[in-house]
């Protein structure tokens, strides 16, 4: 998700950063006994070597396109008329402006390009807020949650790939070639108790935010 390009630098950098970001849970791992293997730990060694010096940047770009993405669908799903990666950008300069922070439409075009292919978990991770492990509950672990949260990500994938604009000459939002789970994955079976994810929440936009939009196109005469 933070190094979605094939290119190898960015390969190279989303080894280091999956290596970084499972030492926490290595570490409890070996608390409770586990072991890894020499092949395993020395290819996580390996991996970690990669200077990750842009990674603040490149959050930061991600949760942007999170965002944008989930506007996108919210418009779409409550006021397609509305609904544009242009009408998004705009409640998100909007919203960062009435914050007091940055907001800028080029910048944030160039969020949309660089995380375009994993824009749909990107928005996944903004429904959620970043919350994983914190609804954890008897027969819903860590491993639950995460195949929730890609069951969540593919509603996104599949509405970025299949929804388009009634305008002429539209496209979907989401080109064909973006990170998917595998043909054969399935998602786990939902059991009682479990908490509402997997899913995707009814989700609205602030009134005074959906007002400051216009229907893209020429304004009609008269």
């Amino acid at each position: 998700m933070v190094y979605p390009r094939t290119d190898e630098d960015d390969r190279r950098k989303a080894r280091a950063f999956a290596a970084h970001w499972l030492a926490e849970p290595f570490r409890r791992f070996r608390e409770i006994g586990g072991r890894l293997s020499n092949n395993e730990l020395e290819r996580l060694v390996m991996d970690g070597g990669a200077l990750l010096s842009d990674l603040d940047d490149r959050w930061r770009g991600g949760l942007a396109a999170g965002e944008l993405f989930k506007a996108l669908f919210i418009l779409a799903k409550n006021k397609p008329a509305l609904a544009s990666w242009d009408g998004a950008i705009k409640l998100y300069e909007i919203s960062a402006k009435r914050a007091g922070s940055n907001g800028s439409r080029t910048k944030l075009y160039q969020e949309r390009s660089r995380f375009l292919s994993v824009a749909h978990l990107w928005g996944a991770w903004s429904i959620r807020e970043g919350n994983f492990g914190e609804r954890l509950e008897v027969g819903y672990d860590g491993w639950a949650d995460f195949q929730c949260f890609l069951t969540e990500a593919e509603i996104l994938r599949h509405f970025g790939q299949n929804w388009r604009p009634t305008r002429a000459k539209s496209k979907p939002p989401l080109p064909p070639d973006v990170w998917c789970v595998p043909s054969s994955w399935e998602p786990p079976p939902r059991q009682v108790g479990w908490p509402n994810t997997g899913m995707l929440p009814d989700l609205t936009l602030p009134n005074n935010l959906m007002a400051e939009l216009k229907p893209p196109g020429r304004p009609k005469s008269g």
